[in-house]
């Protein structure tokens, strides 16, 4: 902002930013002023990505409480692969239960549905807390 590279859209009511001269608002959100293309920002499939995404809790009973592991939808051994709508959290017991089978064949349903997550869901979790203020500017409204 002070470079002229960005304006301010929204600042933060409270805070400021202080130099031996001047005041500056401090910024929530800032516009830049020429654009910049920037990377497609791709979720990376982990085992750490598969548990957070699934809220850390069994993708069969719910439970949040055990220990989880990753299971495979449609098992490795018949063709199934590692992908997001593949994968799901499962704790030990459930994971066992299900054994080399699909949901199905094995009696479970799923309380959730796999799904690929996209960068602002995981900004939302890093963040812990969504400024209200942010959620037009996050297709989040």
């Amino acid at each position: 902002m002070y470079l002229g590279k960005a304006e301010l859209v929204l600042n933060d009511d409270g805070k400021a930013l202080h130099s031996i001269r001047e005041v500056f608002p401090w910024p929530s959100i800032i516009r830049l002023s020429r654009f910049v293309r920037v990377p497609y920002k791709k979720v990376v499939l982990t085992r750490k990505n598969i548990l957070r995404r699934d809220g850390y809790k069994c993708a069969y009973c719910g439970r949040g409480d055990l220990t989880l592991t990753i299971d495979h939808l449609n098992p490795k051994a018949r063709g199934g692969d590692d992908s997001w709508e593949n994968l799901v959290s499962a704790c030990t017991r459930c994971n066992n239960k299900k054994g080399d089978r699909t949901p199905h064949e094995a009696g479970m349903e799923l309380t959730v549905k796999p799904f690929k997550p996209s960068h602002i869901m995981f900004i939302k979790n890093v963040v812990g807390r969504i400024d209200e203020k942010w959620k037009p500017y996050l297709y989040l409204s």
